[in-house]
């Protein structure tokens, strides 16, 4: 029996689908440790020194410990904001809801504009219909102004989001930015890193997106939509490091993940060759029309 065919547009992929798979922020329990074990070692150092240094090792250990109770407060109040926009966005399930979504956002956006996590949110919200929009939203953000632990979330998203549009040079510029050791969640972690491979194939580095790419498994149940993102970076790669047989099939397995994805390559402004090989693919999922025989 044959496969019944895939309903394809060239449409992105439903904002409702995506954050359905959004990764809850959490806090990082281990590091939290590590920093309670080392204020423990100091404060007991101190202890220990007091008899020849006098007070001065403990009020030494006074001041860290209320920088690092400091800091603690700001990641946890960081963390529960990440959290709500999350649950937000995950609200977003289709145009309606997405609108209700967006206004929430704005209601709690700071003025100017300020909040990089609730900017984020909102272009995602807005790509869908105006990617435009989104771009402008995350332009508006000074990156160097924003919270240290989000910088590389801003530049990764609007990276993302100058490639769907053909800005592949704006989106190296933000890519090089980018440090991997600085996200902990495995799913933005290959987001980052799919982001930056696709840049990198895209302005003459294709040998060193291929070297980052094998180091992520695409088909990894984890990553969630984020595979497709992968996928996409791998036929970029390989294209471009002339390994068509791995690029058609990271087309193909593209195709199963999400076919609108791979009709985006037929879209004006692709590169001829990328452009065969997803009608290609595409012709053989059934989803583009066979030229008809004309009988004379």
């Amino acid at each position: 029996m044959a496969k019944p065919k895939k309903q394809i547009t060239a449409a992105p992929k439903d904002i409702g689908e995506a954050v359905e798979q959004i990764e809850q922020p959490k806090m990082n329990w281990k590091v939290l440790g590590l920093i309670g074990l080392a204020l423990a070692v100091i404060w007991v150092i101190a202890g220990i020194l007091q008899p020849t240094i006098g007070y001065v090792g403990l009020i030494v250990a006074g001041v860290l410990t209320l920088v690092a109770l400091g800091f603690l407060i700001w990641v946890w109040r960081l963390t529960r904001k990440s959290a709500d926009i999350a649950a937000i966005l995950k609200g977003a399930t289709d145009k309606e809801s997405r609108a209700a979504a967006l206004e929430q956002l704005r209601a709690r956006q700071s003025p100017g504009g300020k909040d990089a996590l609730n900017a984020i949110a909102q272009a995602q919200l807005v790509a869908q219909e105006d990617p435009g929009a989104a771009i402008k939203i995350l332009e508006a953000i000074d990156i160097d102004k924003a919270p240290a632990l989000v910088q590389d979330d801003v530049r990764a998203n609007l990276a993302m989001f100058y490639l769907m549009s053909g800005r592949a040079r704006d989106a190296r510029t933000l890519a090089d930015e980018i440090r991997l050791d600085r996200q902990s969640q495995p799913r933005a972690k290959a987001m980052y890193a799919a982001v930056i491979a696709e840049s990198f194939a895209r302005t003459g580095d294709a040998e060193e997106a291929r070297k980052l790419l094998e180091t992520y498994d695409a088909s990894d149940k984890a990553f969630g939509q984020v595979s497709g993102m992968l996928l996409r970076a791998q036929v970029y790669t390989y294209t471009a490091t002339k390994k068509r047989g791995r690029a058609r099939t990271a087309m193909e397995q593209l195709l199963e993940v999400d076919p609108n994805m791979v009709a985006a390559f037929v879209q004006k402004g692709t590169r001829p060759e990328l452009s065969r090989l997803a009608k290609q693919v595409l012709a053989g999922a059934g989803a583009l029309p066979k030229p008809k025989m004309r009988m004379r």
